[in-house]
């Protein structure tokens, strides 16, 4: 069925004939001369205020391009992938709507203070090497004479007997891939450069005992034969390792060694950029979204990733989304916090089926952030005395934390890319089972161990206790942007937040010099989440103390926007009513509050009922809106 294409003026109409012209002398497009290029108006959106600096850049990554994509997925499903047609129609786009299609040495140049960049600047990327980056997107780039980077994994572009290379999980053709022959072409035409896409790490690996499979190139990987977790030296060593034979190989087969490393699945941290930096490449590219612009290094090079379902519309918008991390608008945030200690069984089985049970509530009450408070109070006395991760200082009760993170991310979150789990950890009360006291070092030590020994953590709360009295004062809060510092390294793309008790909050307008300015912790922190005592004698007290709270944030201009309530499900030992909880929380969001949630949660127990709490935290519903 023909597609209804509005009406062109005769310059757009000639333009767009001649490009069709041309595309199916070149690549054969017959089978789409039935549909039409569809004209785009112009973008209504507000236009990105870096585009015409001159230094400002953005990057789109592709993957794969296919003719019938939908009948496709039936034997390869492959999100990234999208119709040549699309792909033809997306850079016709960026042509009519004075976008700049521009190489990596352009990007570089103006970095380094030489020719400026053209206005709306944009890099195209393409991932993985398939075959269809010769036989279609290529013949697209010299029509368009547009530059773009391929990254290549260097094991599947290696020949076997059996004409077969090991993707994701199964075994496919080599011939998905692009041949070394067509790579020389691809780079002697002037327009393709060939990045690093690793040569074995586009692949999991094991990172705990129960055999969670997160990305290889962040997981410290375990052995389940000696029970052994890859420690710095040998995690690093295998990083290298991989990268120096890809770079050798990419160097042998084309006479030119890659200087940009593009993370398999936009997976990375620190440790990872420093390997890559040492096998000399120093570009760094990953997929968090938004813009690049000149203050953002060439270690950390933002794309937005276009997939199977986007069309003209969805580019636009890619290519005006605001970076997650310069300040914008956060997403709206429904939070259920969990303690660790309620999954916990000695007997693994046991375990395993509590976290399923927790897995598919949380799937089902469709939330998007998950606070796992990670450490454990043995002895009932106050103190931390062990912990849901590997680490170099406290006794670790299970490797948890590691699996229900991966557990959310791969089957309670739709999609992952906005979901959020966070690893909840303390800055005091540790007790360390020997004579060392627990110092700013130490406290470090178990912050670095957290982050490193599980990947793809969405977020670092750090707080006591949701029933703590102690206010933070200005030295904690200097010795927090330490936490994070060391956090970031292994998790950089990872959000952080604050927990403090509501009374703090009170007493921070109050003027108490002792505690940091609320205005000055939402600089701080990505969030300030606040911690709600109940009562239950009377529902109206807790409403009321919410009212004074909304109040209260409301009165420092844009926190509500990254304020987040967290309400506690028990008042003492006594558990608040499903129902009341639920009409706090919708009270909360009909005064305006973006980010709220509970704490805890007990799948076990189903409090608070599923079937209250639902409809009142859900993404989906929306309940308690305001007309």
């Amino acid at each position: 069925m023909m597609r209804n294409v509005p009406v062109l003026n005769p310059k757009q109409h000639k333009a767009t004939a001649f490009v069709w012209l041309i595309l199916i002398a070149v690549i054969s497009l017959s089978s789409y001369a039935a549909v039409p290029l569809q004209a785009v108006l112009k973008t209504e959106f507000p236009e990105d205020p870096n585009a015409n600096d001159g230094l400002s850049f953005r990057v789109l990554c592709y993957h794969d391009a296919r003719d019938n994509l939908r009948e496709s997925f039936q034997t390869w499903p492959e999100r990234g992938a999208l119709e040549t047609s699309t792909l033809i129609e997306q850079f016709d786009w960026l042509k009519e709507n004075g976008y700049h299609v521009v190489s990596l040495d352009d990007i570089l140049t103006a970095r380094k203070g030489g020719a400026k960049l053209p206005s709306k600047s944009v890099l195209l990327t393409f991932d993985d090497g398939y075959l269809s980056m010769y036989t279609r997107v290529f013949p697209l780039l010299k029509l368009f004479n547009y530059p773009a980077v391929i990254g290549l994994v260097g094991e599947w572009l290696e020949e076997s007997k059996e004409g077969k290379v090991f993707y994701g999980d199964r075994w496919i053709a080599r011939n998905n891939f692009v041949t070394w022959p067509q790579v020389r072409e691809m780079v002697t035409s002037g327009l393709v450069e060939v990045a690093s896409h690793s040569h074995s790490l586009h692949k999991s690996a094991i990172s705990n005992p129960q055999g969670s499979l997160p990305s290889a190139a962040i997981t410290r990987i375990y052995n389940p034969q000696t029970r052994h977790y890859e420690n710095d030296v040998e995690y690093i060593a295998r990083l290298r390792a991989d990268l120096g034979r890809n770079s050798a190989l990419i160097e042998r087969e084309t006479g030119k060694k890659p200087r940009t490393m593009i993370w398999p699945y936009g997976a990375y941290n620190m440790l990872g950029v420093q390997a890559a930096q040492a096998e000399g490449m120093p570009i760094i590219m990953t997929l968090e979204a938004g813009g690049n612009t000149p203050d953002q290094p060439i270690t950390r090079i933002r794309r937005n990733m276009l997939v199977f379902h986007d069309k003209v519309s969805d580019l636009k918008r890619n290519l005006l989304q605001p970076a997650s991390y310069d300040g914008n608008e956060q997403p709206l945030t429904r939070i259920v916090a969990v303690d660790l200690d309620s999954l916990y069984d000695p007997n693994p089985v046991l375990q395993e089926k509590k976290v399923g049970e927790l897995i598919e509530r949380i799937k089902r009450l469709q939330i998007n952030t998950v606070y796992l408070r990670a450490v454990a109070d043995l002895d009932h006395d106050g103190k931390v005395d062990a912990a849901y991760f590997p680490n170099r200082h406290l006794p670790v009760r299970a490797d948890l934390f590691n699996r229900v993170a991966w557990q959310l991310l791969t089957r309670a979150a739709v999609p992952a890319e906005t979901f959020y789990a966070y690893v909840w950890l303390p800055v005091d009360g540790f007790e360390l089972p020997s004579e060392q006291f627990p110092n700013r070092q130490v406290i470090k030590d178990i912050y670095e161990d957290a982050a490193k020994n599980a990947p793809r953590i969405g977020g670092l709360l750090i707080g006591e206790g949701i029933d703590a009295k102690v206010n933070p004062d200005e030295n904690l809060a200097s010795f927090t942007r330490e936490l994070i510092a060391t956090f970031k390294v292994h998790q950089p793309y990872a959000f952080t937040a604050l927990l403090i008790p509501a009374a703090a909050l009170f007493n921070d307008i109050a003027g108490n010099n002792a505690f940091p300015s609320f205005a000055s912790l939402l600089k701080q922190f990505d969030f300030v989440t606040v911690a709600i005592p109940q009562t239950i004698d009377k529902s109206s007290d807790t409403e009321h103390s919410l009212e004074v709270l909304m109040d209260k944030v409301t009165q420092t201009p844009g926190a509500l926007n990254s304020t987040a309530f967290l309400l506690h499900t028990a008042h003492e030992k006594t558990l608040v009513p499903s129902e009341q909880l639920a009409s706090q929380l919708q009270y909360l969001q009909q005064n305006g509050a973006r980010n709220f949630g509970y704490y805890p949660d007990q799948s076990a127990n189903d409090h608070p009922l599923f079937t209250d709490i639902r409809p009142a935290i859900s993404l989906q519903t929306n309940p308690g809106q305001k007309p």
